[in-house]
């Protein structure tokens, strides 16, 4: 039976940037328990982090250590580098607990070969999770946790007024990301569109400052962490979302959002309605649903759940292990 009571280390081989650096150094924070457990983060030496790394203020609290833990009770992980990083400093440890934090479902999310090693598999999203089950690439049992986000996460007030710019977060599907620019500028209106991935505080600085927000969702299968509509409704700006398959029920059309198919035209008839200044109950009814949502979703409740999971470990990894038979306890 695995001890849980030592060291809980976190491999980031490559820290992930933007917001999927964000919400993983978020759940270090979660392992560490205000002192009550022991972490630690380990990253390659020549690892250099940009200004704007969500990852740097764990660096200056002295979490990063230059040599891995030699014993850990636990190893916390997430994509391919970590896994490799795993068997680099870890040889011949197939019996070390590991837990995998999930914010994907393709090859650079979870790893090559990592489906046959034992971990307890942790999704980030009720998303995630449907599109793994869906896929069924895992034999262990596939645990959920929510994906909240909090005010501190965000920048601070927008002063002055918002302008008329409309927002388009197109990162996801740059096609019809331009071919929404395209119509919303014969509509004569002032557009600002993200076709390759911006760092994270571009993009949240723009969805504080636009006037109305466009999401437009991932290829069918690719899953979202659901940052982006999150943080539009906690900065108070009117959302514009295309619908998703599979439907992770956050956006609500007319609630909280307008959701509307991926469509250029009625992408930009629904970004058009929301400026039109005979539309403010509409953008306000809006406004308000997405902060009623975000108290759902606040990281409180995620932080919760995820202590609950730790301190669940022992079982977690006995059905792990059950499920990889050549591993031994």
């Amino acid at each position: 039976m695995a001890d849980f009571n030592g060291v809980i280390q976190m491999l980031a081989a490559e820290p992930a940037p933007g917001g999927i650096g964000l919400k993983l150094s978020q759940f270090f924070r979660y392992a560490a328990a205000e002192g009550q457990r022991q972490v630690q983060l380990w990253m390659p030496p020549h690892t250099r982090l940009p200004a704007s790394s969500p990852w740097l203020p764990l660096l200056d609290e002295g979490f990063l250590k230059t040599q891995p833990h030699p014993n850990p009770a636990l190893l916390l992980l997430s994509d391919a580098a970590d896994w490799q990083a795993a068997q680099r400093l870890y040889p011949d440890r197939d019996n070390l607990p590991k837990l995998q934090l999930l914010w994907g479902n393709d090859l650079r999310c979870w790893g090559h070969g990592a489906r046959q090693r034992a971990a307890i598999r942790v999704a980030l999203g009720a998303s995630v999770a449907e599109a793994l089950r869906r896929s069924g690439r895992f034999s262990e049992p596939l645990q959920t946790l929510p994906v909240g986000l909090d005010p501190q996460d965000l920048p601070g007030p927008l002063l002055g007024d918002r302008g008329d710019q409309v927002l388009v977060l197109a990162s996801a599907n740059p096609g019809l990301g331009l071919a929404l620019q395209q119509q919303l500028r014969q509509r004569q209106l002032n557009c600002l569109c993200e076709v390759t991935p911006w760092p994270l505080q571009r993009w949240m600085g723009a969805l504080r400052d636009a006037a109305v927000a466009v999401v437009l969702a991932p290829a069918v299968g690719q899953p979202s962490l659901g940052l982006h509509r999150l943080a539009a409704m906690a900065l108070r700006t009117p959302l514009v979302a295309e619908e998703r398959d599979p439907d992770d029920g956050l956006c609500r059309d007319g609630i909280n959002s307008l959701v509307r198919a991926g469509d250029p035209v009625a992408l930009a008839n629904a970004a058009a309605a929301l400026l039109d200044p005979a539309n403010a109950t509409l953008r306000t009814r809006l406004v308000d649903g997405g902060l009623a949502t975000l108290v759902r979703h606040r990281r409180a409740r995620e932080r919760l759940e995820f202590n609950q999971l730790l301190e669940q470990l022992s079982q977690h990894w006995q059905e792990a292990i059950h499920c990889h038979p050549e591993v031994k306890p």
